[in-house]
């Protein structure tokens, strides 16, 4: 298990390159207020590092609004906001307070569309979960039967 100022306090990042590459796309996003300390706590549960997206958005961020809500990346939202959209550690049921044991047991639910489609994050051994893919692959259940429709890569930093 990493210490929260070793995934914090990172070399190169992510959240100044997302910001840069969020403000030259053609798709308008709301980027949320966050609540620092719920980011700090959801980084260490999930033990992913700042450089990663997943810890840039977690940690900088209440989520994402991509073209007016209709896609909904998790965050940590502030209490104002949470109204406009749930945190990342709700949507997942994480602890409280930091619990080694906890893993996402079927992968980690990162966004969701306005049609009610999941985007998940796979874990380490998304076979043993039943699930498609590799573990880091993102993968779309659409509303319609909730079957995996399509895989992404995301962006390493370790974790889940």
């Amino acid at each position: 298990m990493r210490e929260a100022d070793e995934l914090l306090n990172v070399d190169d990042p992510a959240w100044p390159l997302l910001l840069q590459e969020l403000s030259g796309t053609d798709v308008p996003v709301e980027v949320l207020p966050g609540d620092t300390e719920v980011g700090r706590a959801s980084l260490l549960q999930l033990q992913v590092t700042a450089r990663s997206n997943l810890g840039g958005i977690v940690l900088n961020s209440g989520g994402l609004l991509v073209d007016s809500g209709w896609l909904r990346i998790f965050g940590s939202p502030s209490d104002a906001d949470a109204e406009k959209l749930p945190g990342l550690s709700e949507i997942n049921a994480m602890p409280e307070t930091f619990d080694p044991a906890w893993r996402p047991v079927a992968g980690l639910v990162v966004a969701h569309d306005v049609l009610g489609g999941v985007f998940a994050l796979n874990g380490g051994t998304p076979r043993e979960a039943g699930r498609p893919g590799e573990p880091g692959e993102i993968l779309y259940f659409a509303p319609d039967s909730l079957t995996a429709r399509f895989r992404m890569r995301s962006e390493g930093g370790g974790g889940i």
